[in-house]
């Protein structure tokens, strides 16, 4: 039968649509250029608004940011960090190579800011930036002079991949990584930190420095990082405060306990000591017959330091002890002062110094704790000590000389072998 001609006109407006549904899913893919090389230049911070190290700035409520290329348009929360924090309202994309980040209020009065991108922004062929941009604008007519710097060095060479962070050193009630992040630093090829455009005065600050491997800027549990010993500020008197060198060491390197005992605490016993690892269900020290498995111990000295290597990292605790069997062991001993017909066990005095914190690879000095002078109870019996072999009786028989020879039958009658008297 002859096909009608609004048949085939029917089919040719059903297949139009949907071959133009297609072409249009086609170009909203978002593929490297074809036949040329494949895009791997990262995006580059070109422009911004205001510019950086703009002063005396009024009623500025928004900020702009103008890239070399189309970048993903994230939120200004996911690309853009401001110190101190300031809310941000919404963000604004024009063509994907210009952003608009509106604030929930104006600037603050009489203020800094700094403006940091961080890296890992990527393109439109997900090409990240490489390098954070850091920038300071005010509505103060100019920008202060404190700086914190420090020199930080991995593996006896240059930490490149260093990143500095300050926090506020309050509230104490907050541990420190719980504060808002005040400011940060990334090293230069040469190791070199500066924290820039500080209050004067300004501070105190806690200062955590870390080598960003990944370049997150996130501190990993598997990347090298110090809490810095007390806090660092700025004054009128010395505006740039330097921290000096700094060294970093791997999460697994061991550290090392000083340890001082006192003089005035110890009479002329002889004492021993040495560093365990607290494991993650520990219930505290219990003390136990070492024999052969016994850790190594080094002699305490009073109103000296020990020095204990290799100790950690992480948490140990320090075992002292009064060796008065001189087996450099502890040791439980009869205890004197019991009953005749039963016998009893103490341990040998000892005392521990416990819920230490030793570092990857740094010192932890200590005051040791006095060793008690008497010992505690010991439930269990000693096992039997090893008795040194008899020495032989003087006095006795000598034995038989082996290696003699015997005379052969006959010979005890022979004349000429006879001794004569």
């Amino acid at each position: 039968m002859a096909r009608r001609p609004h048949d085939a006109a029917r089919r040719a407006g059903t297949l139009v649509p949907a071959l133009l549904a297609c072409l249009a899913a086609a170009c909203a893919q978002i593929e490297p250029p074809r036949g040329g090389p494949e895009d791997r230049t990262p995006p580059v911070l070109l422009a911004v608004s205001p510019d950086s190290g703009a002063v005396g700035l009024r009623g500025v409520d928004r900020l702009e940011f103008t890239f070399s290329e189309k970048v993903e348009p994230r939120p200004a929360q996911r690309f853009l960090k401001l110190y101190p924090p300031l809310e941000i309202a919404k963000t604004k994309w024009h063509g994907r190579r210009r952003a608009e980040v509106l604030l929930r209020d104006t600037l603050p009065a009489d203020a800094v800011v700094v403006v940091e991108i961080p890296r890992g922004l990527p393109d439109a062929h997900r090409v990240a930036s490489d390098r954070t941009r850091r920038y300071p604008i005010a509505t103060a007519d100019s920008l202060p002079a404190g700086r914190v710097e420090l020199t930080a060095v991995y593996h006896d060479g240059a930490a490149r991949n260093a990143v500095l962070e300050l926090y506020p050193a309050e509230p104490e009630s907050l541990p420190w990584n719980r504060r808002e992040l005040a400011h940060r630093a990334e090293a230069d090829t040469s190791g070199r930190l500066a924290a820039e455009w500080l209050a004067v005065p300004g501070g105190p600050w806690v200062a955590r420095l870390f080598l960003d491997e990944n370049h997150d800027l996130r501190a990993g549990e598997d990347e090298a990082q110090r809490l810095l010993p007390g806090t660092c500020a700025t004054t009128r008197e010395a505006p740039r405060a330097s921290l000096g060198t700094i060294r970093l060491f791997a999460p697994r390197d061991p550290g090392s306990v000083r340890g001082f005992y006192p003089a005035v605490a110890e009479s002329a016993r002889a004492l021993f000591g040495w560093v365990a690892k607290v494991a993650e269900q520990d219930t505290g020290f219990a003390p136990v017959h070492a024999g052969a498995a016994a850790p190594p111990r080094l002699r305490i000295s009073a109103g000296d330091t020990a020095v204990w290597d290799q100790a950690g990292p992480g948490a140990v605790r320090v075992i002292l002890f009064a060796d008065l069997d001189g087996d450099s062991l502890l040791s439980a001993l009869p205890d004197s002062n019991a009953l005749a017909d039963s016998v009893t066990w103490n341990w040998e005095p000892f005392a521990v110094a416990d819920s230490l914190t030793v570092e990857p690879g740094m010192p932890l000095p200590i005051t040791l704790p006095p060793v008690p002078a008497l010992g505690t109870p010991c439930l269990d019996a000693p096992p039997p000590r090893p008795t040194a072999a008899a020495a032989p009786d003087s006095l006795a028989a000598a034995p038989a000389d082996s290696t003699a020879t015997a005379p052969a039958p006959g010979d005890a009658d022979d004349p000429a072998l006879r001794e004569e008297p």
